[in-house]
């Protein structure tokens, strides 16, 4: 890659070299300015004479042979690193040029002068300004004797002035260099220390720098990506090119994306890219800075993963089913008589086959959901039958702990479409919850209620409340995350994998509801109770069946 040029702006605010510059021209009261390499004035030009403003530097030929005049004097004083006194290549005035020298870099030239030290022939000036197209003849002439007669000695004390003032612009620049140099070695190192590859690319896409991981990782060569377009490392060029249209906005992606990333060899690896813009000021952005971390092994134990929930999910189902058949046969008497004791122990078997069954299908919806989306099956019901069922399935949970379950169907048998065998398994999982941090002898109280409101329309609203301990304010939402778990109020931890109360969210909102928690709650008088109150809303369509109790907006 070729070497960024220095430039004398990056290294002093131009506020300053205006100053150092005019302060010079009140000292001597000769013309400064200093200028670019190619002669290009970068502070103001400060003192000029009348000759050089209005004649010399009126015309195009003229310009350009007054900045050819001073790319000249800074290439010349550059061979030395010494100031160089020479004839202007446009009227003939005396000129200095002292070169700023910034580590062996010329970055700019300090130049002085438009003085004369002896008078010029006039044939040779009436020549020089028709070189140049001065009409004015006589104006040309007249600006050129308002210019004092200087001596020699006098001009040198001026250039050795200069020089030293050279001298102190290096020096500042010097020193800025040197910060910055130490600051990009740093810089350098830190990205380099990284183990993810970064890559930055000029606004049209092209890779303009890599660290040392962007080679590793792609296995390539550092010259044949730097300089070619980032588009070309990906095995789907257009996904990428989209990624970097959409990025910004912020319903595109809740995660960085992956993308399939080539090697030289066609061997794909799995990349997960995030990506910021280089702004060259507030408003103009001279590329873009990519982090693409490699997700291969990741992906691999996602498979993995995925492909062992499928065959457990799938291979399990029919043992714990054919276990729960038997059981139940047993039970009913088909297999000869149990004792009571029998009779107890059996339907404990059964009841800790349905939770199995229960959790078993739990995992198997939450990874579809994952993976390819939950699918509904709509068919007709209502939450009054899904409650009633849902309560005796939890029946011998409840006796265990002596605990009594309160629920009146009848506000909520509105027939409407959903998914009810789920719908079920969501008012078990909660219901079972609800058992599982009561304590012993305790009460739970179940509502179903068929409501509307101007933004909710029509819909069911479902409220279980437990006596329990109840839910720390900083765990109501986290509760309802994948394999959250928390501990009952003597201090034992549940030992499902948390993913009860996920299911039930999913169920929930899949629907087009919601669910929550309130911990502590209000009960119908006015009490607050230390205990767990979940409700979530299901949304039926307007039937005019029964009558919706009106709710606030």
């Amino acid at each position: 890659m070729a070497r960024k040029k220095i430039q004398i702006l990056d290294l002093i605010d131009k506020e300053i070299l205006e100053e150092i510059v005019q302060d010079f021209t009140k000292a001597t009261q000769v013309a400064s300015v200093l200028v670019d390499l190619d002669g290009q004035p970068i502070t103001q030009e400060h003192n000029f004479t009348r000759f050089c403003k209005e004649y010399c530097r009126s015309t195009p030929e003229g310009r350009a042979r007054c900045y050819a005049s001073d790319r000249f004097g800074g290439e010349e004083g550059k061979k030395t690193d010494r100031p160089f006194i020479y004839q202007c290549l446009n009227a003939g005035l005396m000129d200095s040029a002292t070169p700023i020298i910034v580590e062996g870099y010329h970055v700019a030239t300090l130049v002085m002068g438009q003085a004369l030290t002896r008078p010029l022939s006039i044939e040779e000036v009436v020549d020089r300004a028709k070189e140049i197209g001065i009409q004015d003849i006589g104006g040309y002439l007249r600006a050129l004797q308002e210019i004092p007669v200087m001596s020699y000695e006098r001009l040198q004390s001026v250039v050795n002035l200069m020089c030293t003032i050279a001298k102190t612009i290096s020096s500042l620049a010097i020193q800025k260099y040197l910060s910055q140099k130490a600051y990009q070695k740093n810089v350098h190192n830190i990205i380099n220390s990284v183990s993810e590859a970064i890559i930055s690319t000029d606004t049209t896409g092209n890779v303009t720098l890599i660290n040392k991981a962007t080679a590793t990782m792609l296995g390539r060569d550092p010259l044949s990506i730097v300089g070619q377009p980032i588009f070309d490392l990906f095995a789907n060029p257009e996904a990428f090119r989209e990624f970097l249209v959409t990025r910004k906005d912020p319903d595109s992606y809740d995660t960085p994306p992956v993308f399939d990333v080539l090697k030289p060899n066609g061997q794909i690896f799995y990349a997960q890219a995030s990506c910021q813009d280089i702004y060259l000021t507030k408003k103009q952005t001279m590329g873009l800075v990519i982090v693409l971390r490699d997700v291969t092994q990741e992906k691999e134990i996602e498979k993995m993963k995925e492909d062992l929930i499928g065959m457990l999910t799938h291979d399990m189902g029919n043992p714990i089913l054919s276990i729960q058949r038997v059981l139940e046969l047993m039970l009913d008497g088909h297999l000869g008589s149990l004792n009571e004791r029998g009779k107890d122990l059996v339907s404990l078997a059964v009841n800790s086959t349905h939770k199995l069954s229960g959790m078993l299908a739990n995992f198997l919806d939450i990874f579809l959901d994952e993976s390819t989306g939950l699918t509904l099956y709509l068919v007709p019901g209502n939450m009054d039958s899904t409650l009633v069922e849902s309560i005796q399935q939890v029946g011998f949970s409840a006796d265990d702990k002596k605990i009594t379950i309160h629920f009146q169907p009848g506000s909520a048998g509105v027939c409407t479409l959903a998914d009810w065998n789920r719908f079920q398994r969501t008012c078990v999982n909660l219901l079972e919850n609800a058992i599982r941090f009561s304590p012993v002898g305790s009460e739970i109280f179940v509502k179903a209620k068929q409501k509307h409101s101007k933004k909710q329309g029509d819909f069911i609203l479902v409220t279980i409340d437990d006596q329990g301990k109840g839910i720390d304010q900083d765990k109501q939402t986290v509760i309802f995350e994948k394999f959250y778990t928390t501990s009952a109020q003597d201090g034992y931890v549940r030992r499902g994998v948390g993913l009860g109360l996920t299911f039930s969210k999913l169920v929930v909102e899949a629907h087009g509801g919601e669910i929550w928690v309130e911990s502590p709650y209000q009960d119908d008088a006015g009490a607050e109770i230390t205990g767990g109150r979940f409700r979530f809303r299901l949304p039926v369509e307007a039937s005019g069946t029964g009558s919706p109790e009106e709710e606030g907006p």
